[in-house]
């Protein structure tokens, strides 16, 4: 249909059963008593369980609003991206879009809030493995000297290095405020390159660059011992049959990342169609006490119901065939490596062969 896919949904990418669900709802209603109720960690907990079973924007809605409460703004700046930054269906429930709303008023505000500090380092010169910490974890170089978005309260930051190092410096950040905080580096022994420079003169031997092209030979042995030395007739095999093989193993691996793109598609949308049917039966419930007699609201929802059959039926066919495509080009591959040790195990085995004529009698054969 779609050729084969391979399987790089998640699980929640799968339909989810009546299980799945009912937790999920429980789960969620639990999460907004306990946000009512400013127990604000235990809200957390239970609508991200929610938000593991079934995605829903109103899930992680109300997370970001308990995060703001523990002061966690930073988590919840990006809870609240993850929120906009959503493209919904033009049929999404009415809910999803006005969670949506909400989270890109909300994250205005936020922002407003966000305080940032920007680490800078100063004195002896950095080694390459030197790391900046913020409150014990280590920062990646590529935020030191860059304002960084923190939570309000206070933060502590040092540097280490294999011959430096800096006090630890504490800052208290309040909320909107943008600081500076720079770490003092001092030298906490010898760096190895001077080590290194000093023991070759100490000893009256070359200076480090003359020590640096005694070195190439062994380099340049090593290469060549690297070389192919494969006899001539293995090489022109494997080059006669591993480019074929190569290309029909590629040729499978394409088409299961191919189609594996379809697989996941088609179970993500079935997916989104099972919960917009649940929304709506929910929905249904709400406005007919309890029940959801038939009429236009039912047929909706069997439609979605059958939608989200059909489009399961297809992601669960691409997976299939994501593993027939999967083993197609490991079997090529495989093959390819086999017959390229296989030809050159033969060329190398010493072999003996006797000719036997009219009027001689001799040997021929490799060693």
């Amino acid at each position: 249909m779609y050729g084969v896919c391979v399987a790089v949904a998640t699980h929640s990418a799968f339909a989810q059963t009546d299980l799945e669900r009912a937790t999920a709802r429980d789960a969620a209603n639990n999460g907004r008593a306990a946000f009512d109720a400013g127990k604000y960690e235990k809200a957390i907990d239970y609508l991200s369980r929610a938000e593991q079973l079934v995605h829903s924007p109103t899930h992680l809605l109300f997370m970001a609003r308990a995060q703001v409460k523990l002061g966690r703004l930073v988590a919840a700046h990006e809870t609240y991206l993850k929120i906009t930054r959503e493209t919904l269906a033009s049929n999404a429930p009415k809910a999803f879009v006005a969670a949506q709303d909400s989270a890109e008023q909300e994250q205005e505000a936020l922002d407003a809030r966000l305080p940032s500090v920007t680490v800078t380092l100063q004195g002896a010169t950095t080694a390459p493995d030197t790391t900046v910490q913020m409150d014990g974890t280590p920062l990646p170089t590529a935020m030191i000297g860059i304002p960084l978005p923190a939570d309000p309260g206070e933060h502590v930051f040092k540097a280490t290095g294999p011959w430096i190092a800096s006090d630890p410096v504490t800052v208290r950040l309040s909320e909107a405020a943008k600081q500076t905080v720079t770490l003092k580096l001092r030298s906490t022994g010898t760096p190895p390159a001077a080590v290194a420079a000093t023991a070759p003169a100490a000893a009256g031997q070359p200076a480090p660059a003359a020590a640096a092209a005694t070195t190439t030979e062994p380099t340049n042995s090593a290469t060549q011992s690297a070389a192919d030395t494969r006899p001539p007739e293995v090489k022109a095999y494997h080059k006669k049959h591993s480019v074929p093989l190569l290309v029909t193993s590629g040729v499978f691996f394409a088409a299961g990342a191919v189609s594996a793109g379809f697989g996941a598609h088609y179970l993500v949308k079935a997916s989104d169609t099972r919960n917009q049917s649940d929304l709506l039966f929910e929905q249904c419930r709400l406005m007919n006490g309890g029940t959801c007699p038939g009429g236009p609201a039912s047929d909706e929802i069997l439609s979605k119901d059958n939608e989200a059959d059909h489009q399961s039926k297809l992601g669960i066919v691409c997976l299939a065939g994501a593993g027939v495509g999967v083993a197609a080009g490991l079997t090529f591959l495989i093959v390819d490596l086999s017959t390229s040790t296989y030809e050159s195990a033969r060329a190398t085995t010493p072999r003996v062969l006797p000719i036997i004529g009219l009027q001689s009698v001799g040997v021929a054969g490799t060693f």
